[in-house]
């Protein structure tokens, strides 16, 4: 049966497989490092008890989460929420305990037992199935966060991406793990095993590469029909959008950039989350800008704003919302924010916590999709590394998808680019092209394919018409949902929990 490394080594491998994980994701973000990064941990708990295993899975996380995480998440607490630099800095090690290491704690303890195990084919799969099934734990446990899934290390290379569109982020993770899995066994199995491993290994990879080429063959991004949007970012400082001071200066960040692209005729124009910081409704002002910008013959405007509703004894329900405006500043229709950022849009907990957020706001009830020259569904901010509100949205009959977003409280940092690279895989895992605006970048358009079709520049006022695709139809993901992630829990589960002799007879 294989067994391990000492213990001294086996620590030191652990913090090296978080060092390669944290060298997968921005701002580092190293070509093929994923394809190795779980294999020292995979070693280190070869030969461990649970106990043992979920231990160095915990370090592994910590050292990542450490430099993939916790900065952009203290720099969003000193901004957002007006914190000193040392509690900012252990609130995001908090956050990053929460959310990031419970996976690969748990996945340590999982493939130590799966790793005693007979079998280098059952290892492999197994631990591909294990490290899959932790991300699913990430994305669903407490409020969830499915935030630098193995998957978005390759968001940028669309090969790799296909099998999103039966399996979701999850099935492209899995791929991947494989390969460390195969690794790891090279390096520690008896030699009578190890060509077994890599075969195991090699043939996942072929499999999904093989899917992948036959799919880019025979998608074409733009061999459909075609609107033409308008992504407009403004580039506003935080501190103008909190400030009623700033606000004429702040709405001018977006109609300036919005009226240099109107000679070219978009039929929708977008502006991101909270591009409007004051309600609407009171402000008739607003209204007559619009029809003053756009003409009542010209494009509806799809704007983020916060609404309120009166629910009587004189209180009211906030909404983060995202207005569909015509050109004669009339409400097309409203999509309130389904998923609230928990601490910073409503407190969970909030009896034991005994505080509320900065933005205490109502949770959205329904996936509206909104009637504009096309249905379209809208996701808010952070609400696009969530796959299920995306399906949701177009089994309600959207034909793009679109995300409005605000990422300027992570500053320039690394979390940017990691918001982004997770709403890649909204487009290829529903087949529907995503427009992505946010206030000072990463805005960009990201066809059916997983391609980057368009994308601005970041940190600068920019407004750009771009051509996206529409499509009808339905992905057996967008049918089926995490059908693939639950059977890779089944499968962990049962390889980590069955007794050795159930398994070998």
């Amino acid at each position: 049966m294989p067994t391990g490394p000492a213990w001294a080594a086996a620590l030191v491998l652990a913090i090296v497989s978080g060092l390669l994980c944290a060298a997968t994701f921005p701002p580092l973000r190293l070509p093929g490092v994923v394809l190795v990064a779980l294999a020292p941990l995979v070693i280190a708990t070869r030969g461990r008890g649970l106990v043992a295993g979920a231990a160095l899975g915990w370090v592994s996380g910590t050292v990542a989460t450490a430099f993939i995480v916790v900065p952009w998440v203290a720099a969003a607490a000193r901004d957002y929420f007006r914190q000193g630099p040392i509690v900012a800095l252990l609130g995001g090690a908090a956050i990053a305990q929460l959310y990031g290491v419970l996976g690969t704690t748990v996945f340590g303890a999982a493939t130590a037992r799966i790793g005693s195990r007979r079998g280098p084919v059952l290892r492999v799969l197994g631990v591909a199935a294990a490290w899959t099934a932790s991300e699913l734990l990430r994305a669903r446990a407490f409020t969830g966060a499915p935030w630098n899934l193995f998957a978005h290390a390759v968001y940028d290379t669309p090969l790799w991406l296909q099998t999103a569109e039966l399996g979701g982020a999850y099935a492209v993770t899995f791929v991947l793990a494989c390969v460390s899995a195969a690794l790891a066994e090279l390096w520690i199995a008896p030699r009578e095993e190890k060509r077994a491993a890599v075969a195991t290994g090699a043939i996942v990879v072929a499999l999904a590469l093989g899917y992948g080429e036959v799919r880019l063959a025979t998608l074409d991004d733009h061999g459909a029909p075609e609107l033409r949007v308008g992504l407009v970012q403004g580039n506003v400082p935080n501190a103008w959008r909190l400030d009623p001071r700033h606000a004429p200066e702040a709405l001018a960040s977006f109609v300036e950039p919005t009226r240099r692209i109107l000679a070219q005729r978009p039929q929708l124009v977008v502006w991101p989350e909270n591009a409007v910081g004051f309600f609407l409704d009171p402000n008739s002002s607003l209204r007559r800008a619009v029809t003053d910008l756009l003409g009542r013959d010209g494009p509806p405007l799809l704007l983020g704003a916060p609404r309120y509703q009166q629910v009587g004894d004189g209180r009211v329900r906030l909404f983060n919302s995202a207005y569909l405006l015509a050109g004669d500043g009339t409400t097309l229709g409203i999509y309130d924010k389904r998923r609230l950022v928990p601490f910073a849009e409503y407190t969970p907990l909030r009896v034991l916590a005994g505080v509320e957020a900065p933005g205490d706001y109502s949770p959205g009830e329904a996936p509206t999709v909104l009637a504009g020259p096309e249905p379209f569904g809208v996701l808010i901010c952070y609400e696009a590394i969530y796959a299920n509100l995306a399906r949701e949205l177009v089994q309600s009959g959207a034909r793009f998808l679109v995300n409005a977003s605000s990422d300027t409280w992570f500053g320039h940092g690394a979390g940017v680019e990691q918001h982004f690279a997770s709403t890649v895989f909204r487009a290829v895992e529903t087949r529907r092209a995503l427009v992505r605006v946010a206030n000072a970048g990463v805005s960009a358009v990201v066809g059916p394919s997983g391609r980057v079709l368009e994308r601005l520049p970041a940190a600068t006022s920019e407004a750009r018409v771009a051509l996206v695709p529409l499509r009808d139809g339905e992905t057996p993901y967008t049918r089926f949902g995490d059908a693939f992630a639950w059977l890779t829990v089944l499968a962990a589960a049962l390889l980590a929990l069955l007794p050795a002799r159930a398994r070998a007879r």
